[in-house]
Parts: C-alpha cells; structure tokens; sequence
C-alpha cells in the first residue's frame, strides 16, 4: 500500500477510482474516515502523474494534489436574466436556490413570504409552491431546498420542522419529520439518506457536525468548533460566535459528499460515510485583519451587520466584544455540475466571491475564471445560477451561460 501524510497545504483532484461498498455501518465508516484523516507518517511512493496533478493512494484514500498555479479558463460567461417574481419580492440565499435537470426549472425558498419562487430554464417567473400555514402544503419559513436524485423537489420548513416533496408539476408529494435535529443551513437527500448540519454546544464553544444519516445509522462526516463570546447590550448579554467562525462548505454528486476540510484549499470526498478522495491546491489560507472584520459587519450579508443597524452599534464595537478566527480558507463555496465538474469559488475577504476554479470530472484543475457572484446551482453543464451582492447589501439571483471559445464548455 502507498502511504502519505495529510500534511496542512491544501491541493486537490479525480472522482473515484475504484469501488466501494454502499453504505457502510455507522461505527466502521467513522473508523474508516478517523484513519484516513489522522494517519501521518508515511512512505509517498508510487505517486502517479496525471497531466500536472500527482495522485497518491493512502489507506483507501485517493489524495490527489494540483501543485499548478492559477491559470485563466478560456470560457466566456454571459449573463442571461436576473430571476425576480412579478412582485418584486424575493430573499435569495445559496442554501435557498436549486434547480432540476430534468427540467431545467429553478427552485428559490422565499423565507419571508412563506413559499417557493420556481423560473424556467430561461429565466422566466413560472409560478410558487405553498402558501403561508400550519397546514400540508403550507410553509412557516421554508428554509432552504434539494433535489432529490430521484425526481422530486425537497423543502426544508424550519417552523414547522418537516421536509416536504414536490412533484416537477407542483403538487405536493408528502411530508414528513426528519430524524435528525436539522441545523442547516442546507442538506441533501437520497433515496435512502440524509445530509446535513447538527450542532452541539459546551460552555462557550458551539460544535456543528456533518452528518450522514442512512438506514437508522447517522456517521459524522466532519466537524468544527466555534469560539463564543459575551456580547453585552442594553438589554443584557448574551453568547455570540467570533466573527468568521468556522462552518461547514459542502456539497453533494449523487451519493458523493465534497466538504472543506480546515483552513486550507482540501476538500474531502465521504461516499457512504467512507472518506475516498481527497483533493487539494497549493493556496495559503486568509490571514484576518481587523479591517477585514469590520468591513465584514459593514458590508458582508451575515447577521452582526443587522444587530448593528437594529442597535446603533459600531462595528469597531462588535469586533472588540466578539472577536475573530484569525486564519480561514480562501474556499468560499463549492457546487456540482451535472456533468461531473466542481467548480469552488474562492474569497479573499471570507464573504465576497473574487473567482472560480473548474475542476473536471476526475477531480482535475482546469482553471480560474473571475466569479460572476456566488455560483449555487447548475441548469445545465452550460448555464447556471448565481448569487451576487448589489450595493446596499440587496442579493440578486441571475442566470448565467458559460462557453469556451471552441464550443459549449
């Protein structure tokens, strides 16, 4: 067997490589990921070379490194149409956009006005589904929705704590109660599992887990710790997180969970519960400024921004009561292509999309290209959905086309 040790310098590449088995029990997929995780010594022979990405296999995990640095994608990225309803009204979030590749319908939880904004594949307004209640089809804070691989549209409802199906015709499949304590922000969904975020809290520190739960068993996929602090005010205090507290960045191919894995450009591949993949590139995690935190609460779209307007607070004040992570990844998100493609949108800041790295099916760097917004959810191979921040904060979601200059990319 080829060993190598999960050194912190970030790198990534390929898809998997070999079989697997389903669904592995709960207690040996966790021993399966801690060996893969913790083993550090090792003997780094047999490494493969694929064009400029180098492949090594450790304990069953696939560990691919693209030591090259950013070059420019030769695409053309063209914005088709902003995705606003006929009243105007809409709150985007990334974990509140999906799309059906089926149909090419786009699916937008509205939390504010109780329901789910759907657009064809144009762009266009098609229509909501549910309507504010306590009632089957009705919403008290849809909170964020999935695909499931089988057909239909699932929707979070954070009020009233179900996952609700939709047919691609709008009509309400079922519902039901999920097993785990859902703390989100987003999931995904199976024909037989569920993931998601569920959080622990001890003293002042809060734990957030990635879960996958299938077949009775729920496997923690990764973990982070958050720092508390007392945040005084008028009214009294209360425990705060530290500004660019670490969260959970993942997203799911079919059965295949891709998840930030530290401060570093890593990012980890668990199928079944079972660590397979690891892919990495050679970039520095952030070094965060005060600057940089104040600029967050300024202009950045987390909570703090709005506890300071609601209380006439300076940001200077929150930043010296709540503090900051000192060091994070330049990882902002990452999403899945139909087709096989990530596509990991990076920062410089910890909040504002500065570009995105393609990486084909088989995990391979291919290159960089400057972020449109915040890419959530993919059309086609060839168009997908952004997020993008206006200048007084307001998020529009537009529809973008992408394609190389010797065809559809």
């Amino acid at each position: 067997m080829k060993c190598i040790s999960f050194g912190p310098d970030g790198r990534w590449r390929t898809l998997l490589l070999r079989p697997h088995s389903r669904f592995r029990s709960a207690a040996g997929a966790k021993i399966a990921v801690a060996l893969a995780v913790v083993a550090t010594a090792s003997c780094a022979t047999g490494e493969r070379d694929v064009g400029t990405s180098v492949v090594y296999d450790s304990a069953d995990v696939t560990v691919v490194e693209n030591p090259e640095p950013d070059r420019p994608l030769d695409v053309e990225v063209t914005p088709m149409a902003d995705l606003i309803p006929p009243d105007s009204a809409l709150t985007v979030v990334p974990w509140g956009v999906t799309a059906d590749e089926a149909t090419g319908r786009i699916y937008v939880a509205d939390r504010p006005n109780d329901r789910v904004v759907v657009f064809d594949s144009s762009g266009r307004y098609a229509g909501t589904l549910g309507r504010s209640g306590e009632g089957p089809g009705e919403f008290r804070n849809p909170w964020a929705v999935s695909m499931d691989p089988s057909g239909p549209l699932v929707v979070w409802d954070n009020g009233r704590r179900l996952l609700s199906r939709w047919s691609s015709g709008g009509e309400l499949l079922g519902e039901q109660r999920p097993d785990l304590d859902f703390q989100g922000p987003e999931f995904a969904v199976g024909t037989d599992w569920l993931a998601t975020v569920t959080a622990t809290g001890a003293g002042m520190a809060t734990s957030r887990q990635l879960v996958l739960h299938a077949e009775g068993n729920t496997t923690t996929l990764h973990e982070t710790t958050a720092d508390m602090a007392m945040m005084e005010m008028r009214g009294g205090s209360f425990p705060a997180e530290e500004l660019f507290a670490p969260m959970h960045v993942w997203t799911n191919r079919g059965d295949s969970i891709f998840f930030l894995n530290g401060p570093y450009y890593r990012l980890d591949m668990s199928v079944g519960g079972s660590l397979e993949l690891s892919i990495r590139r050679p970039l520095d995690p952030i070094e965060v400024t005060r600057e940089m935190a104040v600029t967050n609460i300024e202009e950045g779209p987390g909570a703090y921004g709005d506890l300071m307007r609601r209380n006439g607070l300076e940001a200077e004040d929150i930043v010296a009561a709540i503090g900051y992570e000192e060091r994070i990844s330049p990882v902002l998100s990452v999403t899945a292509a139909p087709g096989g493609r990530l596509w990991v949108t990076r920062t410089l800041d910890g909040f504002t999309p500065h570009a995105v790295d393609a990486f084909d099916a088989s995990g391979s760097y291919e290159g960089t290209f400057d972020a449109p917004g915040m890419p959530v959810a993919f059309v086609s191979d060839s168009t997908f959905v952004a997020i993008r921040v206006e200048e007084f904060g307001e998020t529009i979601l537009a529809l973008h086309r992408v394609r190389g200059n010797e065809g559809s990319f």
